[in-house]
């Protein structure tokens, strides 16, 4: 079997293992280690970072193993300050509008808004953007459309216990997968370094819950408009970047549907 065809079996399989295994036990794991942490937020990162095991592993048997380092594979061996620039400046018309039209967020505890933003914004894109995705789109023949639309298509899926009613859920899923699309071209255009997407992820989920804006992703006016804002930000910035740094764009009509 070629290398980038037992690739992508690899990486499906271990993904398989770690959905199945995040489904079955994750709940009773995070109980059971909230009894030992006296932080629901460190209870769930730490139940997070047991539960990733799988895919850490599926990552290490991919071939060629020239870049062996899990930070590497991963993309957390990029800017952190670069990531953390990026995502408080894109996001500040959320801030800033949010501020002016809502109020804050007074029933929230920290714990929640931590897991909700923090841990959910970091592990999400772990998962989706540099496995998931990062991994298919890298270590196999799938170009960057048919790499992104599993992903960015369970992304959405994954949201939809959110939806009270039918156009709701057309809504969040909408938003949501959209969204998927956004942060996987962003990690592909900042050469994959996967704290620009994890930044721009938790300053939108932590603007979207510190103020009282919605109930789910789907929104209102006056929310989208100024997350929309933020969108357009995020795409011109990175293609100012890419003109500046005279790399161009990463993702090309020769890698859109198969890599070589």
């Amino acid at each position: 079997m070629k290398t980038k065809n037992l690739n992508l079996l690899l990486l499906f399989l271990f993904f398989g293992i770690y959905f199945i295994l995040d489904y079955l036990f994750f709940s009773t794991l995070q109980s059971t280690l909230i009894n030992y942490i006296p932080s629901r937020f460190l209870g769930h990162v730490f139940a997070y970072s047991i539960s990733l095991l799988p895919l850490f592993l599926g990552a290490m048997l991919l071939k060629p193993k020239e870049s062996d380092k899990i930070f590497t594979k991963f993309g957390l061996n990029g800017s952190f300050l670069q990531g953390i620039s990026f995502g408080l400046m894109t996001t500040l018309p959320m801030f800033l509008g949010y501020a002016c039209i809502f109020t804050i967020n007074r029933k929230i505890d920290p714990n929640t808004l931590l897991i909700n933003s923090v841990s959910s914004g970091f592990f999400e894109e772990i998962i989706f953007r540099a496995y998931f995705f990062g991994l298919v789109f890298r270590y196999t023949r799938l170009g960057f459309i048919p790499s992104i639309f599993a992903t960015s298509f369970l992304f959405a899926l994954l949201h939809l216990y959110q939806s009270q009613d039918l156009v709701e859920l057309v809504l969040i899923f909408g938003v949501t997968f959209f969204g998927g699309i956004l942060f996987s071209w962003l990690y592909v255009e900042w050469k994959f370094n996967l704290w620009i997407p994890i930044a721009l992820h938790i300053f939108m989920n932590l603007a979207w819950m510190i103020f009282d804006v919605a109930d789910n992703a789907a929104g209102n006016v006056w929310s989208n408009f100024f997350r929309f804002f933020t969108v357009f930000m995020a795409i011109v910035w990175t293609i100012l970047h890419a003109r500046k740094t005279n790399a161009g764009l990463q993702v090309k009509l020769r890698n859109l549907w198969m890599n070589s």
